[in-house]
């Protein structure tokens, strides 16, 4: 046995303590493993990139794959089995060149739908009839049927209404087409209407690849951010919660003028003020860095700070990238998707973020990620509690699905959402956790990147904290949901209202729009009883009936939500509405199957 004296175990210390970053980093691992996991997928022909979307479009709990193809091909649907992945007949007819792949449920019928834009091709629409039956409901939606050099798109409740919209971002094509952004309102009745010019963010003269919804002044309006081309400036348009933007590039410093590729937004230094990364040509991506409020002018302003943090890339071109925790230490890493003429650069990086600090690229386990590479996405595939990524190459080479090997005894947590009041998919809700002195912000979103979707299933890594001390939860509809001393290592699927005992109290200045009106298929049998008493009422409505009632919605006359109850409990039910203006309400009430029915009350 050796013995050490206290001066001796001192000193292994502190070497120990210089030396645990370096631990840390040697822990990360990760595999190729594409043909292993039975993924074979590669593009021959096409302009740059293709689409890469992780989604459960099946429903089954896993993350599924969906990716692009060339023109004459057929999209590639890949099911995942929990230990492989198996290629499914092609759900839909599209032979466009596939660019931006998304699922999200647009009609809010609790399953997701599928849109595709296409380059120099026409975009489609395709609702979801269940069991993944997918149907083209492009022309009778309203969008445009006309083809485009559409790049990127990407679903967001810019109006906080409850029903996602659709942006749209056009590159230009050989002087034949010009570029802009278009902005398609969502109806609530499955159509669209474009409302690019009265919302004033076409982004018109500019040349953009990508876009991303995401509140960079955290008023909760959904602003806009968009990567420009062709050395025309990046544009921040701010909105002002009255269906129009702003453009606010100039004045908070984000008009980067560059030839920008992709928009990954984050809040990388997990001070509550969401961060913007834009990938570029040799000369060097930016991280544009949020200020937060400025005391001295009460003003927002970004700085670029890749170049102090190692990642502005200056070795080819940049395309996709993504932040992620791959080790769940509890701050974000970068991987990033890149090309060059260059043999004897390498196209591909990730970079392992160093106590918040600076960022150092890691190569181990990556030596065979040399091609050319475009967009990326990534999910836990296998489920395992460490985020997974698949990868767009460039010809020869096929799909790369790397898989995350990193162990540890750092924990996690996953978030599933499901709005009630919001848009059914919880998109462009704003997460906040606490463990112990480890505070990070994030944002759900639906469509990131250079042409990605990643998993829906919202994973944040806590490092060695064992409890998440608290989650908030601030819904598009203004909502708050809390939850306290929560088990890591585990997946939450949490409703909105969930920790409200199903009460959705909504901001003052967003005007949810009601769910599609009760059909005869869904419609409580006749022979159901209800009755409100009193009605009118002064303060207190009592509800009952003779079946168990899930959940009422209180709309005005005109479908304006105003407040949401689950309950999953009999009758009689008394809801205090003492403080409702006087007026006509309606009360939906719905039974544990689904079927509902609409009454009409009076508030005194």
């Amino acid at each position: 046995m050796r013995l050490y004296n206290q001066q001796t175990l001192l000193l292994w210390h502190l070497l120990f303590g210089l030396l645990l970053p370096y631990f840390t980093i040697a822990q990360i691992s990760f595999k190729e493993a594409a043909m292993d996991k039975n993924v074979n997928h590669r593009i021959i022909n096409g302009a740059i990139g293709a689409g890469v979307s992780v989604y459960d479009f099946n429903q089954d709990g896993m993350d599924d794959l969906t990716l692009a193809t060339e023109r004459g091909q057929l999209i590639g649907f890949y099911i995942n089995t929990g230990t492989s992945f198996e290629a499914i007949a092609a759900l839909v007819d599209n032979r466009e060149e596939v660019k931006q792949i998304l699922w999200a449920d647009y009609d809010n019928d609790g399953d997701a739908d599928l849109f595709v834009s296409a380059f120099l091709g026409q975009s489609y629409l395709y609702e979801n009839q269940g069991d993944m039956q997918l149907i083209d409901i492009t022309q009778n939606s309203g969008l445009p049927l006309d083809r485009h050099a559409a790049y990127g798109a990407n679903w967001g409740d810019y109006n906080r209404d409850g029903w996602l919209d659709l942006l749209c971002t056009y590159h230009n094509y050989a002087g034949q087409q010009t570029g802009g952004n278009s902005l398609f309102k969502n109806n609530a009745d499955g159509t669209f209407t474009e409302v690019t010019a009265t919302a004033e963010m076409g982004n018109a003269d500019r040349v953009p690849f990508a876009a991303a919804f995401m509140d960079f002044n955290n008023d909760q309006w959904p602003d806009i951010y968009t990567a420009n081309d062709k050395l025309t400036y990046n544009t921040l348009y701010e909105n002002l919660g009255n269906g129009h933007f702003y453009d606010a590039s100039q004045d908070t410093d984000a008009n980067a003028r560059m030839n920008g590729m992709c928009v990954n937004a984050a809040d990388i230094n997990q001070d509550g003020w969401v961060d913007m990364y834009v990938t570029n040509t040799f000369v060097g991506g930016q991280l544009l860095q949020n200020s937060g409020p400025n005391p001295d002018v009460l003003d927002i302003s970004f700085e670029d700070k890749a170049p102090d943090l190692g990642i502005n890339y200056e070795n080819g071109n940049g395309w996709g990238s993504t932040f992620f925790d791959a080790d769940n230490d509890g701050d974000l890493d970068l991987y990033m998707c890149g090309n060059s003429s260059n043999p004897s650069v390498k196209g591909v990086h990730f970079y392992e973020n160093i106590d918040k600090q600076y960022f150092e690229i890691i190569t181990e386990g990556f030596e065979v990620d040399t091609f050319n590479s475009y967009s990326n996405a990534i999910a836990d595939f296998d489920m395992d509690g460490t985020l997974d990524i698949i990868v767009q190459n460039n010809q020869p080479t096929h799909f790369h699905l790397w898989n995350n090997l990193t162990k540890n005894d750092n924990h996690w947590v996953k978030i599933q959402l499901e709005g009630v009041a919001s848009n059914r998919d919880g998109i462009g809700t704003r997460i906040e956790t606490f463990a112990k002195d480890l505070y990070q912000s994030d944002f759900t979103y639906c469509g990131f990147g250079f042409l990605g979707q990643n998993t829906a299933k919202k994973h944040i890594g806590l490092g060695l904290h064992e409890t998440l001390d608290s989650l908030i939860l601030t819904w598009p509809s203004g909502h708050t949901d809390r939850f306290y001393n929560l088990t890591t290592s585990q997946l939450y699927q949490i409703k909105e209202g969930e920790s409200t005992n199903g009460e959705i109290f909504m901001a003052n200045d967003v005007a949810i729009v009601a769910r599609p009106t009760v059909t005869a298929i869904d419609a409580l049998p006749t022979a159901a009883t209800i009755q409100l008493m009193p009605n009118p009422v002064p303060d207190q409505l009592t509800i009952q009936a003779d079946f168990p009632i899930d959940n009422l919605t209180i709309s005005t006359i005109d479908g304006r939500v105003i407040r949401q109850t689950y309950l999953e409990h009999s009758t009689p039910i008394s809801l205090d509405v003492a403080h409702f203006e006087a007026g006509v309400y309606l009360l939906k009430i719905q039974d544990l199957e689904g079927r509902s029915r609409v009454e009409k009350w009076v508030k005194l």
